[in-house]
Formats: C-alpha cells, sequence, structure tokens
C-alpha cells in the first residue's frame, strides 16, 4: 500500500499556484478553466497543473475543469509557518499566497534578528557583543555571527533534529531538514516524530497509512490521514480469473481484460498508461512498471508509476511519495525524499557523518589510508611495508566498510612456493592501514 505527506502535497499546491505578488496583494497564475475557453481533453493527464488541497482536476466531459473545489479563504492542513507566505485557497480550486509578516523563517542562529518584509525573509544581525552560545558564554561579532567557541559544546547541546560545530572560532547551526523521520510510534496513523526545520523535533503528517486488507483498495495518507482510492482495473483480487473493477473485487475480469488459463486476468490487447499489466508487451508504451502501464521504464531509484506508490495517476512515472522507501531503493534504513534517496542526495543532512554516510545513514564506504595515500591502490607507501615470517598476516580489508580508526594489515604477496619448510621468493608482505570515511 502506499501514501503521501504534507509537504509534498504542500509543494504541489505551490507549483500549480504559481504565485504572482503585486502591491502587498497577490494573485495565482495559470490556466483558469472557469475564465479562459474550454480546454479539451479525453484523460485527466490532458489538463495542466496538479490536483491540490484547493481542488483536483478533473475531464468531464471531455473538458478540463476543477471538482472538490474548497471555499474561499482555507488554509491547507500543516503549511509552513516560517516562509513569509500565507496560503489560502481561492474557492475556483486554486491555491493563492500573500506575504505574512507574522511568518519568518529561521536561520539557526543567535545573533540575527528574522523579519519578513513584503513577503521576503531577512536575517538582520544584531548588535556586537550581545551574549550568544551555550549560557550565553559567548558574542555575536556584528555580523550575524556568534563568535568566540573552542568547541562545539561551547555552542549548544546536539539533539535528534540540530547538530553544533565550531569552525574557525565560530559556531555554526545545522538543522535537520524538515520532515526527517525521529520516531514513529503508532502504525498506520498517517503521523510520526520529525523534525520541523527549525531543530525542533514536531508531530508531522507520514507515510504509513491504516491498511485496509483490501486489495482493491490503495491505501494512502493524504492532509494526516488514511484515504482508501480504488486501484488499478484489473489488479487481481483473489484466486482464479477474479479482478478489481472501479474499486470492487469483481466475479470476473475487468472490462478489456481476459482470463488466462484460469489463473489470472490478462489484457486483451495492449493497454493505455494506468491499466493493470504483466508484462511489457501488454502495454502500448512497452513499459510494465509496478503493475502498470508505464509511460517511460521509470527505472531510477526512487521513482515508481502507480498510484499506491506516488499518489499520482497509474501511469505517471513521478518520484515515490517522501519518507517512503517502497522498493528498498535506499536499503533497509534509508528513505526517499524528492525522487532521491536522502543518503545519496550529495547533502551532508540529518545526522550524517559524512556525506551521505555514516549517523543515520549506511556505514562510511571506508578506505585504507597512510600518511594520506591510499593504502589499497598503487604501489606500497614506503612508512607501510614491511615483510614479517608468518602464516596469518591476514587481510582485513573488510573491516573497513564497518568499523572508522581501526589499525589493520592488507595483504599485499602470498607465498609463491613452499618446499621443505622453507618459502620461496619471501613470505607474507603486509602493510598497515587506518581505515577512515572518504
Amino acid at each position: 500500500m502506499s501514501s503521501t505527506n504534507t509537504p509534498r502535497a504542500l509543494r504541489a499546491i505551490l507549483a500549480s499556484a504559481l504565485v504572482a505578488l503585486v502591491g502587498g496583494g497577490c494573485i495565482a497564475l495559470g490556466y483558469d478553466f472557469d475564465r479562459k475557453p474550454p480546454l479539451a481533453c479525453s484523460s485527466v493527464a490532458e489538463c495542466p497543473g496538479e490536483d491540490t488541497f484547493c481542488g483536483t482536476r478533473k475531464c468531464e466531459q471531455n473538458v478540463c475543469t476543477f471538482v472538490n473545489v474548497q471555499p474561499a479563504g482555507v488554509k491547507p492542513l500543516g503549511q509552513p509557518v516560517d516562509d513569509c507566505q500565507d496560503l489560502t485557497c481561492d474557492g475556483a480550486g486554486h491555491a493563492v499566497s500573500k506575504p505574512a509578516s507574522d511568518q519568518p523563517p529561521k536561520d539557526a542562529s543567535d545573533c540575527t534578528e528574522d523579519k519578513c518584509v513584503d513577503g521576503t525573509p531577512l536575517f538582520v544581525p544584531v548588535d556586537k557583543d550581545k551574549p550568544c552560545g551555550k549560557g550565553g558564554a559567548l558574542a555575536c561579532d556584528g555580523l550575524g555571527s556568534c563568535a568566540g567557541c573552542t568547541a562545539a559544546t561551547d555552542c549548544g547541546d546536539d539533539g535528534p533534529c540540530v547538530n553544533w560545530s565550531c569552525t574557525e572560532g565560530v559556531c555554526l547551526r545545522v538543522n535537520a531538514p524538515r520532515g526527517t523521520l525521529v520516531t514513529d510510534t503508532v502504525k498506520g496513523d498517517c503521523l510520526a516524530e520529525g523534525c520541523d526545520g527549525d531543530g525542533n523535533v514536531v508531530t508531522l503528517s507520514f507515510q504509513d497509512p491504516m491498511d485496509d486488507m483490501d486489495p482493491c483498495k490503495d491505501d494512502i495518507c493524504k492532509d494526516g490521514v488514511t484515504v482508501h482510492e480504488p486501484a488499478a482495473n484489473g489488479t487481481p483480487c483473489a484466486e482464479g480469473c477474479r479482478a478489481c473493477t472501479d474499486g470492487v473485487c469483481e466475479m470476473m475480469c475487468s472490462p478489456g481484460f481476459g482470463c488466462n488459463d484460469g489463473v489470472i486476468c490478462k489484457p486483451l490487447a495492449q493497454q493505455p498508461n494506468g491499466s493493470a499489466c504483466q508484462e511489457a508487451i501488454d502495454c502500448t508504451s512497452g513499459s510494465c512498471v509496478d503493475g502498470v502501464c508505464c509511460e517511460n521504464e521509470c527505472s531510477g531509484k526512487c521513482m515508481a508509476c502507480s498510484n499506491q506508490k506516488t499518489g499520482q495517476a497509474n501511469g505517471m512515472c513521478a518520484p515515490v511519495i517522501d519518507g517512503s522507501n517502497p522498493d528498498m531503493d535506499c536499503g533497509g534504513s534509508d528513505v526517499c525524499f524528492g525522487g532521491k534517496c536522502r543518503c545519496e542526495n550529495g547533502v551532508k543532512d540529518g545526522a550524517e557523518l559524512k556525506v551521505d554516510c555514516g549517523g543515520i545513514c549506511a556505514p562510511c564506504g571506508g578506505t585504507w589510508v597512510c600518511n594520506g595515500s591510499n593504502g589499497c591502490e598503487g604501489p606500497i607507501p614506503a612508512c607501510c611495508s614491511f615483510e614479517v615470517n608468518c602464516f596469518d598476516c591476514g587481510n582485513e580489508t573488510a573491516d573497513c566498510s564497518i568499523v572508522e580508526g581501526t589499525l589493520c594489515t592488507v595483504e599485499v604477496d602470498k607465498p609463491k612456493s613452499f618446499t621443505g619448510g622453507t618459502f620461496w621468493d619471501g613470505c607474507l608482505k603486509c602493510k598497515r592501514m587506518t581505515c577512515i570515511c572518504q
């Protein structure tokens, strides 16, 4: 089953709204189904924009329109409160934004004043020598930084959502990204403990919907609650040729499907994108992904083609729902955000020891290093080379991916021959190396 979370839904709202600020007010740009000439369509995929909290696209009588429209003034649940913007619905299916002076973002510095000016965040340095750091033991430098530290502990205490460092006498605070998971204590409630982007642990919308055990329904978290949407027509729902049709398990195959050897329903012919499939040959596109005909091969990590995994229309190749890892593309502990594995995004975020490794991510891919020289390739560094007459100079390079900072040995050569108790061509050569993260 699958889910969606509020941060992702809000990004969809902002993407479709395309807000422009004018003189302190605001307007929503983009195609307006109510005011422009009707836009013809044969499916909702041909209608511009995206579905949002404020309205859902629909192709009705071959014309694009919005349904499930929220009243004007309604605010999407869980919208950010630190972006200097206030998002509301306009009553026509669109989301519009206006400046909000009381919602400034926080730059995680004690030495700046966070402000909103006409919807734009500003971070103004406070006066020099204002106390800052842990217990107010340090002082602001008048340029927006807390100076005078000699160790990270002078600056503050680390936590699940915040990490302190001291660099050249200046305190640096790094907050875990908004939505970073801390713990999920209650399964199936669409909620979890996570980071708010300002270093605090808060309750967030999360992708752990309650499974209704109905094979003809996709379980998805939307706006903090579980919803059960119809699975793709043709989805098998019981033994024999029984399949889902419009969310109901029927005693026969769905229209357009036939019973294959009395075992499973198969398409009678090549099917359009979004239809259930078993093989690529079943689909007009030539791609069968996640059990539905997909617009392309959709082979990248954190990408999928089913509503169950992406929250988007079946057949559309899109990033999986933020915070999920449905195909284990990111291993057993990592999750996807924005179509990438969090631990493969090229950024040192969360509680990572290095960029994309260590901490909450997988162990660092270590290398053997001696005085800065790579010990796994090239000639043996003189500082690391010695010869011994022994049988058990073990090659311990496998430990490098597990333990950092351990002094071990690496096999370089094995004896070429052994006769009458004598080694020829020298004995085993070893070198001492220290495993570090690179």
